[in-house]
């Protein structure tokens, strides 16, 4: 028997109406752990090149991580994965909640979804049994309804993953949506999904997961929560004020807060969430005012922003939410304005950026609305905020008529202008078609130079963190291979506890916030060791929180007796990966760039990101270097694949890096 996982996958052909079981190869998850490590390993020999990422030939994964259903602190993650219809690559979405473990006790390690059903499916799975469901009466549901008959036809213990209009309707800013509100959102699979005609995935599961050490895992965890069993101080719930006082000066001083107390970080995350770092954020240069073009001092300063930040929000909370496994409980549900006392998810940061200081929105009441209406219909938040700036700075310059914009007041900061165009997006009606696709499509139909509004890369629309704050982001979203995510660069926070020992291993010392030359070998060493620990299942904040026993958790789950550096080659190996399927579907690592804006060309004039323009060569440049890639063309080489055990690759990839010398010569 495996320990720390099953060594068994379910295969489902919508096309034919099978499931069946496939074993593992041996070995298979040594090489790459669980997650999309796993998922990328046995996609790229899947799914054939060129495929179309909304027809059955694309494969659908779900994939828990490693230590996803071990009980280990921070271990309740799933990944989402396939071609990406929005990029045309890898296509990766990372979710919490509590699917990923129940979906792992159903005693497989991952799920793939291939072909496409004739008519509107839900897969139950009720333990090692597995069938396709009609789905017909749940077709146009939104996901909270979707789930909740779901549960009432297959168990209330059931979890339940589903899209809702949205990933119907194939736009490529959709999201799949688990337990009323966490959304697996980025890479448009909801897309792929609503092709497939999956409309959603119900599991009850039942077995333990088999544990090399179990004794030992409960030690490490037990060791590790100490810092989660303090008592709420008085000064977290100050912070707020002190932030008000605090951040002027530290915004004229061009400072860069980092790290704090461990006890300070968790009270704080535990009492607001993300949404702690909505004004701070702003304030600092890392939130992207007015489509990225605005200055927060000016534009959306700090009276505005505070009224969408930590103690504005959580007054509206009415409980705590915690993902499973999860000793922070960061999440909360919420009660809506208006009659009815609705309840709905507290908004994350990304979601008050992207509907805040991105479209100079200081209505708290829309914001709370359009995170409802986004988790209902099925939509990326932070894809769908781009869209709405776009759409704003369009109607501001002459490019979009009164008559394209549906009769909308599309002004700055229109708040319930932005929820009719939000509800619009997710029914892909009027303006909203034109936006339903994401900004790069929608430049391209709309036309007249409207492509420098439209603020992606590769496709994919940008997080709400500033790469002129933290030039590391702008390296991430460029050369990851999925491209305009800021989890990759641990959102330019990389001055932690949990990543000194990372630093260590190559005597990396870290690099000025504007040293561009040694930025590149910080961020693919820092990006080796989050792959391991997102496809070990853990959540991203897990690197904030102290020193999580990573490698011990993982040896004691297997039995493994792996180093730092023994991670860190995996981490390394997934990375290739990743790289390779989107050389195998025909992308180029430098057909991908940063909007001009974004790269501070021209720079701001004023604010604490004055004059500052990014310097993507150098860092490009550096980072190849440190992933052994060649210099040129960004490749890996056989030398590098050899050494990482992929060998298998390099007959696939000799083609690949000769058509890029080729184009690159211009022959």
């Amino acid at each position: 028997m495996a320990q720390g996982f099953f060594g068994c996958i379910l295969l489902v052909d919508l096309t034919h109406g099978i499931v069946k079981s496939e074993e593992l190869p041996p070995g298979i998850i040594g090489e790459v752990l669980g997650g999309y490590g796993l998922g990328v390993r046995l996609l790229y020999e899947r799914i054939p090149p060129a495929a179309d990422p909304l027809g059955p030939e694309n494969i659908l994964g779900f994939f828990p991580g490693l230590l996803t259903g071990s009980g280990v602190p921070f271990s309740g993650r799933f990944m989402v994965v396939g071609k990406s219809p929005l990029t045309g690559g890898w296509g990766e979405s990372n979710c919490g909640g509590h699917f990923g473990p129940l979906l792992r006790s159903t005693g497989c390690d991952g799920l793939l979804i291939t072909g496409s059903s004739p008519r509107p499916v839900v897969l139950a799975i009720d333990g090692g049994q597995a069938e396709l469901r009609d789905a017909g009466h749940l077709w146009g549901l939104d996901t909270i309804e979707a789930e909740q008959r779901i549960r009432d036809e297959v168990g209330h213990d059931a979890q339940v993953v589903c899209i809702g209009p949205a990933g119907e309707k194939r736009s490529l800013i959709a999201a799949l949506i688990t337990d009323g509100g966490r959304a697996a959102a980025r890479s448009g699979l909801a897309a792929v999904m609503g092709a497939k005609r999956l409309k959603a995935i119900a599991v009850r599961g039942r077995q333990e997961l088999p544990l090399h050490d179990p004794d030992e895992l409960t030690r490490l965890s037990r060791e590790y929560t100490r810092i989660f069993q303090g008592e709420a101080r008085p000064l977290p719930r100050l912070l707020p004020r002190l932030t008000r006082v605090v951040l002027p000066l530290l915004r004229r001083l061009r400072l860069k807060p980092s790290g704090g107390p461990i006890e300070t970080i968790v009270h704080i995350y535990r009492e607001y969430g993300t949404c702690f770092g909505t004004a701070f954020s702003t304030e600092m240069g890392d939130a992207p005012v007015r489509n990225w073009q605005g200055v927060a001092a000016s534009d959306f300063p700090l009276e505005r922003s505070g009224q969408i930040s930590d103690s504005a929000v959580i007054q509206h909370r009415v409980r705590r939410y915690a993902c499973r496994h999860c000793p922070l409980a960061c999440g909360g549900v919420v009660r809506l304005p208006g009659e009815g006392a609705e309840e709905a998810r507290k908004p994350e940061y990304e979601t008050l950026a992207a509907f805040g200081p991105l479209l100079l929105n200081d209505d708290l009441e829309s914001i709370l609305q359009v995170n409802s209406l986004c988790n209902r219909y099925g939509l990326d938040t932070i894809s769908t905020g781009a869209a709405v700036a776009f759409a704003l700075e369009c109607a501001e310059r002459g490019l979009l008529s009164p008559e394209q914009a549906d009769g909308l007041d599309l002004s700055w900061g229109n708040g319930q202008a932005i929820v009719e165009l939000v509800r619009r997006i997710g029914r892909r009606e009027g303006l909203g078609e034109l936006l339903a696709d994401g900004v790069q499509r929608a430049a391209a139909r709309l036309g007249g130079g409207a492509e420098a509004f439209a603020m992606h890369v590769g496709g994919q629309e940008l997080p709400m963190h500033d790469p002129r704050y933290e030039p590391l982001l702008g390296l991430a979203y460029v050369v990851d291979p999925t491209p305009g995510r800021h989890n990759p660069a641990n959102s330019g926070i990389y001055d932690l506890p949990a990543l000194r020992d990372v630093f260590a291993v190559e005597n990396l010392s870290l690099p000025g916030r504007y040293d561009y030359g040694r930025k590149g070998a910080l961020f693919a060493l820092l990006n080796r060791y989050i792959q391991v620990s997102d496809s070990a299942g853990l959540c991203a904040f897990s690197l904030l929180m102290g020193r999580p026993p990573l490698r011990g958790w993982i040896n004691a789950a297997t039995g493994w007796e792996l180093s730092l550096p023994d991670l860190l080659r995996i981490g390394h190996r997934i990375q290739v990966l990743r790289l390779a399927f989107n050389l195998r579907q025909g992308l180029r690592p430098d057909d991908r760039s940063l909007p001009p804006r974004v790269a501070g060309q021209p720079p701001l004039p004023t604010g604490p990101l004055k004059g500052v323009t990014l310097d993507m060569a150098a860092m490009i440049a550096d980072y190849r270097r440190a992933m052994g890639y060649d210099e040129a063309t960004g490749m890996p080489t056989p030398e590098l694949l050899a050494s990482l055990g992929l060998s298998w690759l390099i007959e696939d990839l000799i083609e690949e890096t000769a058509d890029a010398s080729i184009s690159r010569s211009g022959r």
